[in-house]
């Protein structure tokens, strides 16, 4: 018998759009260990991706030194394949080249967006935002948000493709910048608030703006109001706090606080009662005495777990950072059977 492909496609779902029920009758689990994406990652440092899609077939964008040859950091898309074969028990996963696919080609927009975005400096902490439909039904729309450093430090920046399909100069989203650090924006669940790190106080901590989810997100990132900025406390210490991102009530981020394995380890944190929970370290089967950075947490309801993929400089890999994947069972979704 032909082994079956356990995976629905599902790559129409946004950020916002899947229905929070777990169907486990297919009995398809991410890997708890971590493993390496081999087919994505090079011999030199990978990491800082973003998807904003579940599904069989996602848009990934990373960060890589691979086109300056080690010299600095650019935003490099890829799409990417999951799917799993039952009979077998095997997870695959690889780069998605097929040009005669629909979502292939309507992805490929993604490109002119990292054109607009690389320059000879680093652009770090890729954030894809997907957008409405517009006339052209071969293109998907997209926000995507980064950081880079061409005045001195980094600065949160975006283009997008909303209403033309056409990509243009990045622009700064100024209620977010300093004269210092400030990178790795995302949004909670309702678009309410935007986390981001920045070391503003000394070192880097993660902080909150409150911004209005009555108007479209492009209006909001346009805005040159000032806002307030604050530090969330509860996961903030005085080492370096980096990298949040944030799916549904839950947060994922690197820290090189105490009580580590050591470097940058991964935690997690819950929001509940109207604040987070103070930090939990994802423990020895994630994290190294190596540094572990820039996780990403993707629902996936028609497995047992969620994916999280993140970088690391841990042995074995290509080189440099590498980007992994690993399942982890968090979030609070109302599971079939249970």
């Amino acid at each position: 018998m032909k082994t079956r492909i356990l995976f629905i496609f599902l790559i129409t779902l946004g950020i916002n759009g899947c229905d929070k029920v777990r169907n486990k009758s297919y009995n398809a689990t991410f890997p708890p260990y971590p493993t390496n994406l081999t087919e994505i990652n090079s011999e030199y440092d990978d990491y800082n991706s973003t998807s904003p899609v579940a599904g069989e077939t996602v848009p990934l964008c990373f960060s890589s030194t691979r086109k300056s040859g080690g010299e600095n950091f650019d935003l490099v898309y890829k799409l990417v394949n999951f799917y799993f074969m039952r009979d077998e028990g095997i997870l695959n996963i690889h780069e998605n080249t097929s040009g005669n696919l629909d979502v292939y080609t309507r992805n490929q927009n993604i490109n002119n967006a990292t054109f607009y975005a690389n320059t000879p400096f680093n652009e770090l902490g890729p954030y894809l935002i997907p957008g409405p439909m517009i006339t052209d039904p071969r293109i998907n729309t997209y926000i995507l948000m980064f950081s880079n450093n061409v005045n001195g430090h980094q600065d949160i920046q975006f283009t997008e493709n909303l209403v033309d399909g056409v990509y243009g100069l990045a622009k700064p989203v100024a209620f977010l910048n300093s004269e210092f650090d400030d990178a790795y924006p995302s949004f909670n669940d309702d678009f309410t608030k935007i986390y981001f790190c920045s070391n503003r106080d000394g070192q880097n901590d993660i902080f909150k703006v409150i911004v209005d989810n009555s108007v479209d997100v492009i209006d909001v990132l346009n805005d040159e109001t000032p806002k307030t900025v604050d530090k969330v406390d509860v996961l903030s210490s005085e080492y370096e706090d980096k990298c949040p991102y944030v799916v549904e009530d839950f947060m994922v981020f690197a820290s090189n606080r105490e009580g580590g394995y050591g470097g940058y380890d991964l935690y997690y944190s819950y929001f509940t009662g109207g604040k987070w929970s103070g930090p939990v370290n994802f423990g020895p089967e994630i994290n190294t005495e190596f540094d572990e950075f820039r996780p990403i947490v993707r629902p996936q309801y028609d497995m047992t777990n969620d994916l999280m993929i993140f970088s690391s400089n841990r042995p074995g890999g290509k080189g440099g950072y590498d980007l992994y994947y690993v399942g982890i069972s968090h979030l609070n979704v109302v599971v079939e059977g249970d």
